[in-house]
């Protein structure tokens, strides 16, 4: 019998007093890539550090190809070291003391921390052998996250985490570790899965995607399906400097390279020849 590479429900609570925040996630992938989709603070990245054991759920459970790593309903909870699951978090974590090879082959056995075969191939396959000697300093932002996605790699994992690992890279920088991760979960089979709120990320990468809104799971489905529904409108785009603070608390942000989706009666030029689009947020529930 074959199993599902993840089954999860969870109910997982961070912080305390006033700033606490729980997450209630229900997760299932066959196989290929599952994207956690949402915007900033949904809890996208509570879930993951949840499923790679290093936050303790208060209830549920996980399973990884049918291997139980959290129950609380038997209490078990199988330590993130013996997990095998490749983690690439938000901020690549590199050792700047360490080489790349040395970063790259961290969480091997001593033994096979040397440029070994499999090591080799791997640094070579994500175009990173020519830098095994230098130091993290020294290398573009694409090139770090191409060393976290080799040493996440370099385990042999049975499941890899992604906690939007592209969110500090340039927009053509997006496109080639895009391809780049693609390539490399087809050819490893590797199933996956992957933190995002861009929408270029989820329907180039996922097989299926779960919205995260508010601490919670709402929806799940097709990448394309679920986020080009008539209902939805997107803005995305590259940052141009920090948020601005104005008068009355209102902030405003300049992009790059900004794009919208929506219903096509929304994007229909008004006098001047200018979209205007009022986007309006809904009231956060207190917890």
């Amino acid at each position: 019998m074959t199993h599902p590479a993840l089954e999860a429900q969870l109910i997982v609570r961070v912080g305390k007093g006033g700033s606490a925040f729980s997450v209630e996630a229900d997760l299932s992938l066959a196989g290929g890539t599952l994207v956690l989709f949402g915007p900033s603070g949904a809890g996208k990245s509570v879930t993951v550090q949840a499923l790679a054991g290093l936050l303790r759920p208060e209830s549920g459970h996980v399973r990884i190809s049918g291997e139980t790593m959290f129950d609380s309903v038997r209490h078990e909870n199988v330590p993130a070291h013996r997990r095998r699951i490749g983690y690439v978090p938000q901020h690549q974590s590199l050792f700047p003391f360490m080489d790349v090879l040395g970063n790259v082959g961290f969480g091997l056995p001593r033994a096979e921390r040397s440029v070994g075969r499999d090591v080799a191939l791997l640094m070579e396959e994500l175009g990173i052998l020519h830098l095994a000697r230098a130091r993290p300093d020294d290398l573009s932002g694409g090139e770090r996250q191409r060393v976290a996605l080799a040493r996440a790699l370099a385990i042999r994992p049975q499941l890899l985490l992604l906690d939007e690992p592209f969110a500090s890279i340039d927009h053509d920088g997006r496109a080639a570790l895009r391809a780049s991760l693609k390539d490399t979960l087809k050819r490893r089979e590797l199933p996956a899965v992957f933190v995002t709120h861009d929408p270029d990320d989820a329907i180039e990468l996922g097989d299926s995607v779960v919205r995260f809104e508010r601490g919670r799971t709402t929806e799940s489905g097709l990448p394309r399906a679920l986020l080009q529904r008539g209902e939805t409108v997107i803005l995305h785009g590259t940052p141009a400097g920090e948020p601005r603070e104005e008068e009355g608390g209102r902030g405003v942000l300049r992009l790059e390279g900004a794009t919208v989706e929506a219903p096509m009666g929304l994007l229909e030029p008004g006098d001047g020849g200018k979209v205007t689009l009022t986007l309006r947020t809904r009231p956060r529930a207190r917890r």
